[in-house]
């Protein structure tokens, strides 16, 4: 059943700068078509930048989305295993745990080694701890987002693609200009916070400003730009303004997704060959899957997302505690309420969620697909109602509306930040993963990337 439509009204001409949007008309792939979409998204970044001066590469770091960083494991002397042909403690060196294909023979394993215990400490503050004995880290750099498992890297390629094109095209040397940002992705903001990623996310940046004497673009996939958006809500205009010069979001869920649901319920195989539920373990328990539930403020109170033969839910706070109180997912409903409002990111807003005024000399470029086929609702024929422990069957997806792919159309549009230029691009065809490989893309981010070159630090 197809629900909204997001597409452009086939009245207007296939491309338009209305604002601060371009939005394309027609999903036409010829080369003319992608070459009048690239010319405009050159035209408007010029427009919002000025003219450029000669100068190298603007600095750019990359930030993965939601298990697009590289993870690693090391368990001391008192970690227990869950079964006998898991890992044992005790052997002092660091394991690649996320991702690798081996390890997903034996899901639960992994599933211990990265779970998070959640505390609720004063108020909505939360505090955050591994499983007794267990060490967590990403894999540090761009070699932690180059692709999912490094012993498969074709198979499970990420950024790698988009890596290649900008050394080959933007002239980008990896280390001097070209820089990763990975992260833990099982935790919300304030989880990031506690590990230290937004003290090493700040050194970093200033060392490359100190360093090129230009301030830094951020180019932040899918969860990526929550990420990026919670960490600049932490910074003073005076330091946004003297450290970054754009922010580049793409395909990011500023709205939520109704697929991080999915997750929680009964998982979801991130587009790999395994059963539903291979990462139900991680997936179930990681404060980030509450982080990314739908904002309740954009969708309709009285419509289900998941439906059973004896109850319903909704996108709604209330209906989220619920489920995962039903489910028995309990680190997750104890990170719930405080994860929805994180620095003046009032995720149930009314109208959707509510951003802080960012600083105004920052460009907020949002790259977003659409044109695919996303689920809005599933509904669980199987169960006649959840129960706490309860691994799901797969669900039958029986509504759909316009988006990515994952992120539904409207989330995605809700993007533009307050106080920033922000500038909407949209690629109609293009899938919520795929559109970081994609040569519409890569031309389009180039554009933006060498509109203005050499610019000096403002402080």
């Amino acid at each position: 059943e197809n629900g909204r439509d997001g597409r452009c009204e086939a009245s207007r001409p296939p491309l338009s700068i209305q604002r601060s949007s371009i939005r394309c008309g027609s999903t036409s792939s010829s080369a003319a078509s992608v070459m009048a979409r690239l010319v405009a998204v050159a035209l408007v970044v010029v427009a919002l930048c000025g003219l450029g001066v000669e100068g190298g590469p603007t600095p750019v770091i990359l930030v993965p989305g939601i298990a697009g960083s590289q993870l690693e494991v090391r368990l001391n002397s008192s970690y227990e295993a869950p079964r006998w042909y898991c890992r044992k403690g005790g052997t002092g060196g660091w394991t690649h745990v996320w991702f690798n294909l081996e390890d997903y023979v034996t899901a639960e394993c992994v599933a211990k080694e990265l779970h998070v215990n959640v505390d609720v400490v004063e108020g909505d503050r939360l505090r955050y701890s591994n499983a007794v004995g267990v060490e967590v880290r990403p894999v540090e750099g761009l070699a932690g987002i180059k692709c999912l498992d490094p012993h498969f890297c074709e198979l499970t390629a990420y950024f790698e693609p988009l890596i290649e094109f900008l050394e080959s095209q933007g002239g980008y040397v990896l280390g001097e200009t070209l820089f990763g940002a990975p992260y833990d992705f099982r935790m919300a903001g304030d989880g990031l916070t506690q590990l230290g990623y937004e003290e090493k996310l700040t050194r970093l940046i200033e060392e490359i400003v100190q360093k090129q004497q230009r301030r830094v673009t951020l180019v932040a996939h899918s969860m990526g730009g929550m990420v990026v958006t919670y960490f600049l809500a932490g910074k003073t205009k005076t330091w946004c303004d003297s450290h970054v010069e754009t922010v580049v979001t793409v395909s990011s869920p500023y709205g939520g997704s109704f697929l991080a649901l999915q997750g929680s319920v009964s998982g979801d195989p991130i587009g790999l060959p395994f059963y539903h539920d291979a990462f139900l373990g991680v997936q179930a328990n990681s404060p980030s899957g509450p982080w990314l539930f739908p904002a309740s403020g954009l969708f309709n109170p009285e419509e289900p997302a998941v439906v059973t033969k004896g109850k319903n839910y909704t996108a709604t706070a209330e209906s989220y505690a619920e489920l995962l109180s039903d489910l028995g997912r309990s680190e997750q409903l104890k990170a719930l309420r405080g994860v929805r409002s994180l620095r003046g990111i009032m995720f149930d807003h009314e109208g959707g969620p509510k951003y802080p005024e960012f600083s105004g000399q920052m460009n907020h470029i949002c790259f977003i697909g659409g044109g695919r086929p996303t689920p809005l609702q599933f509904t669980y024929d199987d169960v006649d109602s959840f129960s706490p422990g309860m691994d799901p069957p797969a669900p039958k997806y029986t509504k759909f509306g316009d988006g990515d792919g994952i992120v539904d159309i409207d989330s995605l549009k809700h993007c533009s930040l307050p106080g920033t230029n922000s500038t909407v691009i949209s690629m109609p065809g293009q899938e919520h993963l795929a559109i970081i490989k994609s040569p519409e893309f890569q031309a389009g981010l180039l554009s933006v990337l060498m509109a203005k070159r050499g610019v000096k630090t403002v402080s």
